[in-house]
């Protein structure tokens, strides 16, 4: 009796705690449904005004900044894995003079705010005429995704059994073939995650592109931010858009789940 009650008591927590957490993508929905002048009540409007998703996309580069986004987010993780994977294994299986201050620089360089750094990537961007340009966007992001990449890899790596390594070693494979070969195809869902995760951090930045942007590389969330007018901010399209910027990240993770899942869990245990 007293386990069903626990059961039943814990259920219905989590069950608050999602409403909790659904409550403003709920909002932002039915928001984006109304005509500007309806209030920012939770409540669906009676006539939903479907045309606000057309107009958001049309407005203010909306669409061409979906498009930016998609190729910086793609390109910035790319770079981060094929970059990080070699990292991460040295990491996870070398023991050299200094890899503790590396990796911990490398952790202090993920942990540190983004504000940090925007101000001489301004300058720097300036002058290598890296300003506003999807390339610039994604080396600078990679101060984000190439430390998390790292990190989440390494651990991965470090669950895979030695022995496998050793037993290709012996077959004649070089350090690039056992790395490539045997470790990459065990921690196919790791490298899922760490890409999906890394994507997620991209596709939801606002500083980088705010200071480091200004027409040719705009992101979806420099552009929703612009959508307000002169003391005034035009919620439903807002909304509109929001939702439109939300549906990649909802497929992505849909089509991915198995995967996602199996690579968390698999990076769970500790060294």
């Amino acid at each position: 009796m007293k386990k069903t009650l626990y059961h039943t008591a814990l259920y219905m927590g989590l069950a608050v705690l999602a409403m909790v957490f659904l409550l403003p993508v709920l909002w932002m929905v039915a928001t984006s449904l109304k005509n500007p002048v309806d209030d920012t009540s939770l409540a669906l409007p009676s006539k939903p005004v479907w045309g606000n998703y057309a107009e958001a996309w049309r407005t203010g580069g909306f669409s061409a900044a979906f498009f930016n986004t998609m190729f910086i987010g793609i390109g910035a993780v790319v770079i981060s894995i094929l970059a990080g994977l070699p990292m991460a294994y040295s990491f996870a299986r070398y023991r050299v003079r200094g890899r503790g201050a590396l990796s911990g620089s490398l952790f202090a360089l993920r942990i540190l705010p983004e504000m940090v750094f925007l101000l001489p990537l301004y300058a720097m961007y300036r002058k290598l005429g890296l300003f506003d340009t999807k390339i610039g966007m994604i080396l600078a992001f990679q101060i984000i995704t190439l430390p998390y990449c790292v990190w989440l890899l390494r651990s991965f790596i470090l669950q895979v059994p030695v022995d496998l390594e050793e037993a290709a070693r012996v077959d004649g494979c070089s350090e690039w073939l056992v790395l490539w070969r045997v470790t990459l195809p065990v921690i196919a869902p790791g490298v899922v995650a760490s890409s999906v995760l890394s994507f997620i951090a991209v596709w939801t930045s606002l500083l980088f592109p705010l200071a480091l942007s200004y027409s040719q590389s705009q992101t979806v969330s420099v552009t929703i931010a612009n959508f307000k007018g002169y003391g005034t901010f035009n919620w439903p399209i807002m909304a509109a858009a929001s939702v439109i910027a939300t549906i990649p990240q909802i497929l992505f993770f849909g089509l991915i789940n198995r995967y996602l899942v199996a690579g968390l869990t698999m990076g769970g245990v500790k060294e």
